[in-house]
């Protein structure tokens, strides 16, 4: 390079082009993008070039707007749908890719149905059956809305029965909505769920496997999922490990880009104690996605196996992953049963200081019901560490949060006693 060009940040089209293949190697697709815009610049007596360098900055785009749609998912898991909204306008705005420009339309469509029902929900006291059909269908893929839709109000009506709880009553209506409806698809799979809360496994199965077999490539979301699982659990009761294994299997193929399949398969061989399976199934997950749009359900699930599989320090390392996400993200309950078998590892590993830290967390948590658990376990290693006085007022807390069940206030109380002895003595 010149002494001009190290002085002005100025490349060859080779140099650039290689500055922008690094960036996009390294997952920084913005800057990628303006380092090929730059080079298309240079390339302008090139055409051959110039369109390879387009098709770069097409993938640079899409990516993009992919980190959008997913930050936009997380905002909307959180309640944020106005700052929801203008990721997916920014990656609609962004994206190259048709398929990515109609994803988000059709998502922002979604919210603002939702949208909708909240306003009016605040305005009126009295939410309409309509108002509770736009909320329960906030989720719906754009294909179950319209066939829902398509159904009319018989449809609405019935689904808001099986939401209520009024099982009979919306099977009926399912069914006899299947009878005249001309090629149903997503209505097999509420008759399915209405069958099967309604005790009748093998017709709800029927109904489910309908469902599925009417299912193009890459249709059906989180409906699709169901299916696959409540399949799944149904021919393992049956004691077919390997049904139950295919059905997993292909929701793993129908939805790739979604942890909820490997979660669900990895959950599915710890409970089959099947420990080495359900930790490759889990690094297999995290290898597949990108490294900006982290799933802390992955490396829960993940630290459970490798603990249940006897590999401590490793379960550590990845429910501790867990706790510095969601405390970097202000979140402050953290999930009890990763943080329980976290707090027994560090006990194990003599490190009751930590086990305290997270009995701790836990026992100011949102988990009321069984917030007198965790301070139980928190005054006991409070007492175990010399901290008599904190132990004290940790076990009065015990008390106070404890419910009225006279067996559960009987066994606190023994606890307490048997803790308040040890303090007493220690003092």
């Amino acid at each position: 390079m010149s002494l001009l060009g190290k002085l002005f940040g100025k490349r060859t089209l080779e140099q650039e082009r290689a500055h922008a293949d690094e960036l996009f190697t390294a997952g920084e697709f913005g800057p990628a993008k303006l380092s090929y815009e730059r080079a298309q610049d240079l390339a302008r007596e090139l055409p051959e070039v110039k369109a390879a360098l387009g098709q770069k900055i097409d993938e640079c785009r899409d990516s993009i707007a992919k980190k959008r749609l997913a930050e936009a998912e997380t905002l909307i898991e959180q309640g944020n749908l106005v700052f929801a909204r203008e990721e997916l306008q920014g990656a609609m705005e962004t994206a190259a890719s048709r398929e990515l420009i109609l994803q988000a339309e059709q998502r922002i469509e979604s919210l603002e149905r939702k949208q909708r029902v909240i306003e009016r929900t605040a305005e009126s006291a009295e939410t309409t059956d309509e108002d509770r059909f736009e909320v329960i269908s906030g989720g719906f893929e754009d294909d179950q809305y319209n066939e829902y839709q398509a159904h009319g109000e018989p449809m609405k009506r019935a689904l808001l029965s099986l939401h209520d709880g009024k099982i009979p009553e919306a099977r009926l209506a399912l069914e006899a909505l299947a009878e005249k409806a001309d090629g149903p698809r997503y209505l097999w799979f509420e008759i399915g769920r209405a069958r099967l809360a309604d005790g009748a496994t093998d017709e709800g199965a029927e109904a489910l496997t309908k469902f599925l077999a009417t299912l193009h490539a890459e249709e059906g979301g989180d409906a699709r999922l169901i299916a696959h699982m409540e399949l799944a659990q149904l021919v393992h009761a049956r004691g077919d490990f390997d049904g139950a294994v295919a059905h997993y299997e292909s929701a793993l193929e129908a939805l790739p880009d979604d942890p909820r399949p490997y979660l669900a398969m990895a959950n599915f061989f710890r409970r089959e104690q099947l420990f080495d399976e359900a930790i490759e199934v889990l690094e297999a997950a995290l290898e597949s996605r990108d490294e900006a749009d982290p799933d802390f359900r992955l490396w829960l699930e993940l630290g459970l196996a490798l603990a249940d599989a006897g590999r401590d320090e490793p379960a550590i390392a990845q429910l501790e992953r867990v706790i510095d996400y969601l405390t970097r993200r202000n979140q402050r309950d953290l999930p009890a049963e990763g943080m329980l078998r976290l707090a027994g590892l560090y006990e194990k590993s003599e490190r009751p200081a930590r086990a305290l830290d997270l009995y701790t967390l836990l026992a100011d948590g949102s988990d009321r019901q069984n917030a007198f658990l965790y301070e139980l376990e928190a005054a006991r290693l409070m007492q175990a560490l010399g901290l008599s006085a904190e132990a004290r007022r940790m076990l009065q807390r015990a008390r106070e949060d404890a419910p009225a069940d006279e067996a559960v206030r009987k066994r606190v109380e023994e606890l307490a006693q048997t803790l308040e002895t040890a303090v007493q003595s220690g003092s």
